[in-house]
């Protein structure tokens, strides 16, 4: 079954002219392969939100922004690595997950932003949501040069013909998951857990904001791998997944509040030293500041049970994909 490609352009919904039959018929069963179903799926939820993503809306951009990084997690599972078409896609999508990364954390410092301001918001925050709107606009106009509504097309047409494919592979008597495609997912998870087990060993206990977002960045990756597996049914990896979401909330939090930080900066740089304004923005930079030690005193907490994760992944989700492969 094809994946149904917007065409980039708005429609209004239209109403429903009869009313829903009494009784639910049974849907009927996929018959594309586990790996089809998947790769559709997250083309799909990019098709879905990609349009009013490059529109604007901030809830679009986050959602396009995790299909891409879904996508980019099954690409290389699904293409040969040295060819070109495999090449072609995972570089569009890396610079679409890049495009839509900046707006989205500027759409994330200017809820925190709202959060504080109250009823009668402070001139700092006047002058940080400002600044904030301005570097949003800034980051979205990037985005639409990197990603205008026909390179969007075109990628997602490439997708859907990559689907296509899968499913014309799946008629051919492809029950499960080939094994070559098995061996690259076993390995992208075993590559996602060293690097994940690196990026703790590597943020240590100082804190050292670079280094605990290469952590969030890996335990992200692994998770996406981690939940292909589960998709697939090669593994039971709900309970990591689990776990990896928990810690990548409180690193994700600790890297949004780090942002919002930075751009108060840049906002008290460039006023007087004795305004008002300068003094009420470096009051704000000292309490994200106290709630970054704080969130990463969460982690510190966690850390070593992370570590241990990426172990029980190499030692026993791998071994599940393909025993063949050394950990």
């Amino acid at each position: 079954m094809p994946v149904g490609l917007p065409d980039m352009r708005t429609t209004a919904p239209s109403s429903p002219r009869r009313r829903a039959p009494a009784r639910r018929t049974a849907a009927a069963p996929d018959p594309r392969t586990p790996l089809a179903q998947s790769l559709g799926r997250r083309v799909e939820a990019l098709a879905g939100h990609l349009h009013e993503a490059l529109d604007g809306d901030g809830h679009a951009i986050h959602q396009a922004r995790v299909a891409t990084r879904r996508l980019r997690e099954i690409v290389p599972i699904v293409t040969d690595t040295r060819s070109g078409r495999g090449a072609r896609l995972r570089r569009r999508l890396k610079r679409l997950t890049a495009g839509l990364g900046p707006v989205r954390e500027l759409d994330v410092a200017l809820t925190l932003v709202d959060a504080r301001a109250g009823e009668t918001p402070s001139p700092a925050v006047v002058a940080l949501r400002a600044h904030l709107k301005e570097r949003r606009s800034a980051a979205f106009e990037r985005l639409r040069e990197a990603v205008d509504p026909g390179r969007a097309r075109r990628l997602l047409s490439r997708l859907a013909g990559l689907v296509a494919d899968i499913e014309r592979a799946s008629h051919r008597g492809h029950g499960g998951l080939p094994g070559r495609e098995r061996r690259r997912l076993a390995r992208g998870v075993i590559d996602r857990a060293r690097a994940l087990a690196a990026a703790v060993a590597g943020a240590g206990a100082i804190l050292i904001v670079e280094r605990v977002h290469a952590v969030r960045i890996a335990a992200k990756r692994l998770r996406y791998a981690l939940e292909l597996t589960g998709e697939l049914r090669l593994a039971r990896t709900a309970s990591l997944v689990a776990r990896l979401r928990g810690m990548q909330d409180v690193l994700g939090e600790l890297h949004d509040l780090d942002v919002l930080r930075a751009e108060a900066g840049r906002v008290r740089t460039a006023l007087p030293l004795d305004s008002i304004v300068a003094r009420d923005l470096e009051r704000l930079s000292g309490d994200l500041d106290a709630a970054i030690r704080l969130l990463h005193a969460r982690y510190l907490r966690g850390a070593r049970a992370l570590a241990a994760l990426t172990d029980r992944v190499r030692d026993r989700i791998a071994p599940c994909l393909d025993p063949s492969i050394s950990t």
